[in-house]
């Protein structure tokens, strides 16, 4: 038996297997004729016996199961791999002088941001600009953003906590989030399940995810969504708590140049909101703060349902129940989920109970009216 290379859990989602790797924290979705053949072969001792059994049980022919247990080995060897980002070694870092100290305040919890140059301030600052005080507190917890070489450095209370190269500023973006996230919850990493790149409505009793790819109208939707009356519970990056509920983060919608004009009529003051310039391909964007304060006595929600949006002018608006494999395929790469085998039984227990939908849509009163619906059924 091969039970070294086994997913240490499985779970069975409407004729599919959801599969966790634990030594790569990797989530597999398979269809039920191959985890057939995956069960054959982790049981088998030798490749001569799996070939045997693919023919007596199940008459595939020998060339086809030479190929089988070839595909096989590779697809469970990769599965158990784990993927690590390269970086250089950390040598000893001196924290620079900084150009730009901002205050951000979130309910109680005050925040010191030391970054050592305006271009740096610009990867973080207009997300949470909303919430930059001018009153300099005695308590306040600090964050040291500086780059050395091509490298982007975080540092919380003068320590360490990871680095990042330049051309992946998101991840440094990502742990800078989280690390706000359990400063605003007072809570650690280790109690997180997950944070998703996705965006996250609610209306009093429960919540929404939304997810899609990127220019896929996640975002304007959203800020649709939110001046509609809905409570934009987070855009971008949805926190998931160990009580696997969703939790509040204050980060601003990100709106690109195209939906400027539909959302001046539909958002008080956006006219009036600064244009940041982002990116290489220099990208104009605006930043729309939610409509919830921070201290708003609701902080978190469940969630039973995934919504996948796509904007097509082109197409006819519909909403249609897909599988929760077509969810993952968007939803997995982009999130950060926790390695603790606890927290992986809950989130496979989470998407065994998830209902998953597709909005394709060209028409925003449509979608909104969609949403109103999901809420009420």
């Amino acid at each position: 038996m091969k039970t070294n290379l086994a997913p240490k859990h499985v779970r069975n989602i409407n004729d599919t297997f959801l599969l966790w790797f634990k030594a790569s924290n990797r989530y597999v979705i398979v269809s039920s004729s191959v985890w057939t053949l995956i069960g054959i072969y982790i049981k088998e001792d030798t490749q001569n016996s799996f070939v045997d059994e693919l023919k007596t049980s199940l008459q595939i022919e020998d060339s086809k199961c030479q190929d089988l247990f070839d595909d096989i080995s590779s697809f469970l060897i990769d599965s158990n791999t784990h993927t690590h980002t390269k970086t250089e070694p950390l040598n000893r870092i001196i924290i620079p002088k900084v150009n730009c100290v901002t205050f951000y305040k979130f309910k109680t919890t005050v925040i010191k941001v030391n970054f050592e140059t305006p271009l740096i301030q610009s990867i973080i600052h207009p997300q949470i600009a909303h919430h930059q005080t001018a009153v300099t507190p005695n308590t306040f917890k600090e964050f040291h953003i500086f780059k050395n070489k091509d490298y982007l450095y975080l540092f919380r209370n003068n320590t360490y906590l990871n680095h990042y190269k330049t051309k992946d500023l998101h991840l440094l973006q990502g742990r800078f989030a989280l690390e706000l996230t359990n400063a605003i919850h007072k809570t650690i990493i280790d109690n997180w399940v997950a944070t998703f790149h996705a965006s996250t409505i609610a209306n009093s009793k429960e919540s929404i995810m939304i997810i899609g790819d990127s220019g896929n109208g996640k975002s304007t939707l959203s800020a649709l969504l939110m001046a509609d009356g809905f409570d934009l519970l987070a855009d971008d990056f949805t926190p998931m708590y160990e009580d696997m509920n969703l939790y509040r983060y204050p980060s601003a919608i990100s709106i690109k140049t195209g939906a400027f004009s539909l959302l001046e009529s539909k958002i008080p003051g956006f006219h009036s909101l600064r244009t940041h310039t982002n990116g290489p391909k220099k990208v104009n964007l605006k930043y729309v703060p939610q409509n919830q304060r921070l201290d708003h006595k609701t902080s978190n929600f469940d969630c039973k349902t995934i919504v996948y949006v796509k904007f097509d002018e082109n197409k006819r608006s519909e909403l249609n129940p897909i599988s929760v494999e077509n969810i993952l395929q968007t939803l997995i790469p982009d999130s950060w989920i926790s390695p603790n085998e606890k927290h992986a039984l809950k989130f496979m227990n989470w998407l065994s109970d998830i209902t998953c939908y597709e909005l394709s849509y060209s028409n925003n009163n449509f979608a909104i009216r969609k949403f109103k619906e999901l809420f009420d059924h």
